[in-house]
């Protein structure tokens, strides 16, 4: 699963030529986003795939990937130890 995430951040990301490309994008950063509110607040990560579910209710379009609570706290492990390197 980390490797998908890594290829879609080192290979898609970057190259947003199409219109699905860029779907794929907003959806991924607002999974993303998701994330890291709740690691802010301190929100425990066993209710985010109900936060995307509560979102996507809401007629937000959260994509069809990285739904998953792993996912979450793998993406929030890479963003503190890239912010840990860069003190």
């Amino acid at each position: 699963m980390k490797d998908r995430v890594l290829t879609l951040c080192i290979h898609v990301l970057p190259n947003l030529n199409t219109q699905s490309e860029q779907t794929l994008f907003q959806s991924t950063a607002r999974v993303s986003r998701t994330a890291h509110h709740m690691a802010k607040n301190s929100k425990p990560f066993t209710n985010f795939e109900s936060l995307i579910d509560l979102q996507e209710g809401n007629s937000i379009d959260m994509g069809r990937v990285l739904h998953s609570t792993t996912v979450a706290v793998d993406t929030i492990g890479r963003v503190s130890s890239q912010m840990k390197k860069n003190f």
